[in-house]
């Protein structure tokens, strides 16, 4: 007689959801969005491929939903650095966070092809403004050096970083290239983000 075959434990809503994020995110920083299936992420994940469609409606919903949940998890991080003070706020440190999710894991790309292919629509209820929350506790931050300081100064160098460093994450390379830089690589990429946060502490 053969050996029995354990039951398969089911796992919950949430369990499966989380399963399945973390088995996309590989996938899609090996083969892309464009290379992602569902029906090969189905079968490596033992569930069916209705079962993805359940929770995520569609490959552009789970890799939307891959880029929320990255993105929405690096937030929360700056904002415990922020909490930190000044020690866990430092701007080279931070921008080292960003670029460690945007460019390394590769959700810059992957956020660029949702919202160039018109497929970066908003979650029902998640916030309008994602990034308010990062600029108040930046101010906030800030505002213990310089209790006049001016919010919109504040909103301006989170939004030009941000800028600057999706920008660099998706073309910074071929940039760098064109005009001559002479280090290559990551090691251009640590070195922009080094001398922008010098030239925004020069101005701070």
């Amino acid at each position: 007689m053969p050996p029995r075959v354990p039951a398969r434990r089911r796992l919950n809503a949430e369990e499966a959801r989380r399963r399945i994020l973390e088995a996309a995110e590989k996938q899609l920083m090996k083969v892309g969005p464009q290379g992602l299936r569902l029906t090969d992420l189905a079968r490596a994940l033992g569930v069916s491929h209705p079962a993805i469609l359940h929770h995520f409606g569609s490959r552009e919903g789970l890799v939307a939903a891959v880029v929320r949940h990255a993105v929405g998890t690096l937030n929360e991080q700056l904002l415990a650095a922020f909490a930190g003070g000044k020690r866990g706020a430092d701007r080279e440190a931070l921008m080292e966070m960003v670029a460690e999710v945007y460019g390394e894991r590769g959700f810059a790309r992957l956020l660029a092809w949702l919202m160039l292919s018109g497929r970066a629509t908003p979650q029902r209820g998640a916030p309008e403004q994602p990034l308010r929350r990062l600029a108040d506790a930046a101010h906030a931050l800030r505002q213990q050096r310089d209790p006049d300081a001016n919010f919109d100064d504040t909103l301006f160098e989170l939004q030009l970083v941000a800028i600057a460093l999706l920008g660099d994450a998706i073309f910074g390379e071929t940039i760098r290239r064109a005009s001559g830089s002479a280090a290559p690589g990551p090691q251009g990429s640590r070195d922009f983000r080094r001398r922008l946060a010098a030239w925004l502490r020069e101005r701070a």
